[in-house]
C-alpha cells in the first residue's frame, strides 16, 4: 500500500465506525519516550519516521505535526503524499488543537486510540471539540488495517529477569513500601504504574523489549494491600516469580490491567497523573476517588542510593576504558590515512565496549557527526546519510552503554585535522561552560532552572546560545533520559544528593560546526554553614577531554585548575586497568595545561 492508500483506509475505517476523523500520535499505553515498534503505527501510515509527531486524517484532508528537529526530514518523507506537513511551533502553523477546531465541525466525531494517547491531551481535544458541538471517542481503527497488512511487528516478549539487591540496593518489597509511604503523604492508597522505567524500578524488572533501553513492556498495580505485575505469561523464570512472590507481588497477564482496576476495593484512593496515564486507563480510574499528582516513583528513582552509586561509578570506569581504547583506535586510523565514515564510529565503539564485563548494549544510537553535520543536534548517520570523515575540523561523538551495573552517556568532540580560529573559540567557550556547570556550588533549594544558567554564562558572554537543555538525568540500567531532574530553563525540580545529571553545553552553528562536551555528574553534599545547606557536583565520567583545540588564555585560573584536577582523577582511576601503552597514551592526554 502507498501512503495515500493507507490514509484512505483510515478515512474509510472512520466513516465505517460512524466518525469523521482519526488522530494518531507517537505514543503507547505507557506514555513512553521510545516506543515498542508494535505500538508505533504513525510511521507505517504516514512514512514519517521521526519522533514526537501527530497525524490527523479527516474526510477532506490530512496533516502531520513534527517538531523542529525533524522539519527537513518530514518535508522529504511526506513529499508526494496527500499529507500536509505542519512545522510545529513555526509562525502561522496551527497547533493540533487549533486544526481540530477548524476541521471537525458540529455533530462530527474524532476517533483516537485512548490506550495510546495521554489523558491530558485527550481532555484538551475533548474541550476543543465540545466548543464546536463535536465529540471525541476512544476507538482504535488503525490496528485492524495495520494487522491485515501483515507488516505489524509483534509485541515484544524477550525474557525478563530481576536485578538483585546487590545491584539496586533494595528488594521489590522495600520499594513497594517506599511507594506506599509516598502515596500516604499524597492522601492516596493506590497507584497504577504505567511507565516502563517506573515498573522496572519498582520491581527490579528488566528485559530487552526496546532497543538500547533494557526494560519490559509491563504494568504494575499497587494498592494498600496488594501489588500485581502485569506481564505476558512465560516471560519470568519460576525462580524470579518466586522472588517477587516473597515481596508480595502477584503476576497476571499484560492485558489484564483494566479488568484488575475494575475489581479494586471501592475504598482505595488512586494517585493519578493525567500527563503520564493513557486516556482509557484514566477513564477507568475515574470510577474511584482520585488525587491528582505525579507518580512518586519518578522522584524516588531520580535519587540513586549508595549501592546504585557504587555500581554507577564502576560502570563509568568500564566505559572509560572502552572509550579510551576507542580514541586510540581512532587516532591510529587517522594517522594511517584510513578512509572512515561516520557509521564506522559506532562499530568501533561497540567493539571496545563489548570487551568490557557486563556490557549489554548501547544506551542509544551513537551520534557520530563530522563537521557541519554536528550542527544538527540529533543527527544520526545511516544509509545514504553517512559522511566521510575529512581531515579537517571536528568529529562529534555522542554515545553511551548499558552495563549490568549502570548506564552511561558521554560526548566528546575530536579535532580530526586543522581547525579554524572560530572552531577553536567555540570549543573553548563550550569547555568553559562545561567546567562552570561541573564546579557549581549551590544551596539545596536550587532547581534545574536555576542551575542551567551556570553553564550558559560563558557562551552568553559572546551572545551565543544553545536551543536545548544543558543536561538530563540518567537511569540505572534503564532509560538514558530520566527525570524528574534536568538542567533546562523550565525545570522546577530541586536538586538533591544522589541525583545524576549530564553536563552537555554546546555550540551549533548551522552548516558550519557543532561542538558538545558531556560528562555525567553526581550531585553531592558539601555541608552546612550559617547560610544554609550546600551542594555541588563530582564527575562520574572518566574520559579525558581533548585540550589541543583550547585557547588556554581564554580560561580562568579556576577553570584551568578544575580541568587539571579532572584529568588527574581520570588517569588515577583508569590507569590500573590499562596496559603500559595505554597508560602512556592516557598520561599524555591527561597532562596538565597552563599559560
Amino acid at each position: 500500500m502507498t501512503t495515500n492508500e493507507k490514509i484512505a483506509a483510515l478515512r474509510a475505517a472512520a466513516k465505517a465506525a460512524g466518525a469523521d476523523a482519526v488522530l494518531l500520535m507517537t505514543s503507547d499505553p505507557h506514555c513512553s519516550e521510545y516506543l515498542p515498534d508494535y505500538y508505533n503505527a504513525l510511521p507505517w501510515f504516514s512514512g514519517f519516521t521521526g519522533e514526537n509527531s501527530t497525524l490527523v486524517v479527516t474526510q477532506e484532508g490530512s496533516a502531520l505535526w513534527c517538531d523542529g528537529r525533524f522539519y527537513v526530514q518530514a518535508d522529504k518523507q511526506l513529499a508526494g503524499t496527500e499529507i500536509a506537513c505542519m512545522h510545529a511551533g513555526s509562525a502561522g502553523v496551527p497547533t493540533v488543537a487549533e486544526y481540530l477546531a477548524d476541521h471537525v465541525k458540529a455533530g462530527q466525531t474524532l476517533l483516537l486510540d485512548g490506550s495510546c494517547v495521554p489523558a491530558n491531551l485527550a481532555h484538551e481535544y475533548t474541550e476543543v471539540l465540545a466548543k464546536n458541538g463535536a465529540v471525541l471517542k476512544s476507538q482504535d481503527v488503525a490496528s485492524a488495517i495495520w494487522d491485515a497488512s501483515g507488516e505489524r511487528p509483534a509485541l515484544p516478549d524477550t525474557p525478563c529477569e530481576l536485578l538483585t539487591p546487590a545491584q539496586t540496593g533494595a528488594t521489590a518489597g522495600e520499594r513497594i513500601a517506599m511507594v506506599r509511604a509516598e502515596l500516604a503523604k499524597a492522601g492516596a492508597t493506590a497507584l497504577a504504574v504505567t511507565g516502563l522505567d517506573c515498573v522496572g524500578w519498582l520491581l527490579n524488572l528488566r528485559a530487552r523489549d526496546l532497543p538500547c533501553t533494557p526494560l519490559a513492556v509491563a504494568y504494575a498495580l499497587v494498592t494498600s494491600q496488594d501489588c500485581t505485575l502485569f506481564v505476558a505469561p512465560g516471560r519470568l523464570s519460576d525462580a524470579d516469580a518466586a522472588t517477587l512472590a516473597q515481596s508480595g507481588v502477584a503476576i497476571r497477564g499484560y492485558g489484564d490491567l483494566l479488568d484488575a482496576v475494575s475489581k479494586v476495593d471501592a475504598g482505595e484512593v488512586f494517585l493519578v497523573d493525567e500527563k503520564a496515564t493513557n486516556y482509557d486507563l484514566y477513564t477507568a480510574l475515574s470510577a474511584y476517588k482520585t488525587v491528582a499528582g505525579a507518580d512518586p516513583i519518578f522522584a524516588l528513582k531520580g535519587v540513586k542510593n549508595e549501592v546504585e552509586l557504587k555500581n554507577i561509578r564502576e560502570c563509568h570506569i568500564r566505559d572509560g576504558v572502552a572509550v579510551v581504547r576507542f580514541e586510540m583506535d581512532l587516532e591510529k586510523a587517522l594517522a594511517e590515512g584510513r578512509e572512515l565514515y561516520e557509521t564506522d564510529i559506532e562499530k568501533m565503539l561497540q567493539k571496545r565496549r563489548a570487551e568490557q564485563p557486563g556490557y549489554l548494549e548501547d544506551s542509544f544510537s551513537t551520534i557520530a557527526a563530522w563537521g557541519p553535520n554536528a550542527a544538527m543536534m540529533h543527527y544520526h548517520a545511516e544509509g545514504e546519510v553517512n559522511s566521510k570523515i575529512q581531515r579537517r575540523g571536528f568529529l562529534l561523538v555522542d554515545n553511551g552503554g548499558q552495563y549490568d551495573c549502570g548506564t552511561t552517556d558521554i560526548t566528546r568532540t575530536y579535532p580530526v585535522g586543522p581547525l579554524t580560529e572560530d572552531e577553536r573559540k567555540y570549543y573553548t567557550w563550550v569547555l568553559q561552560s562545561h567546567i562552570d556547570m561541573a564546579r557549581a556550588v549551590f544551596l539545596d533549594y536550587c532547581t534545574g532552572f536555576a542551575l542551567d544558567t551556570f553553564a550558559r554564562g560563558p557562551v552568553w558572554a559572546h551572545k551565543v546560545n544553545y536551543r536545548c537543555g544543558t543536561g538530563h538525568g540518567v537511569g540505572f540500567i534503564s532509560g538514558v533520559h530520566e527525570g524528574p531532574q534536568s538542567l533546562r530553563p523550565n525545570n522546577p525540580v530541586v536538586f538533591k544528593p544522589g541525583m545524576t545529571i549530564t553536563d552537555e553545553p554546546g555550540i551549533y552553528e548551522t552548516d558550519e560546526v557543532g561542538i558538545r562536551i558531556e560528562n555525567e555528574l553526581e550531585c553531592i553534599d558539601l555541608g552546612d554553614n550559617q547560610y544554609g545547606h550546600w551542594l555541588g557536583f563530582t564527575p562520574l565520567t572518566v574520559v579525558p577531554i581533548d585540550t589541543t583545540p583550547v585557547l588556554v588564555d581564554e580560561l580562568s585560573r579556576v577553570q584551568i585548575d578544575w580541568l587539571n584536577a579532572f584529568h588527574k582523577h581520570v588517569y588515577e582511576t583508569l590507569a590500573p586497568r590499562l596496559n603500559d601503552e595505554e597508560k602512556t597514551w592516557l598520561a599524555n592526554k591527561c597532562a596538565p595545561i597552563g599559560r
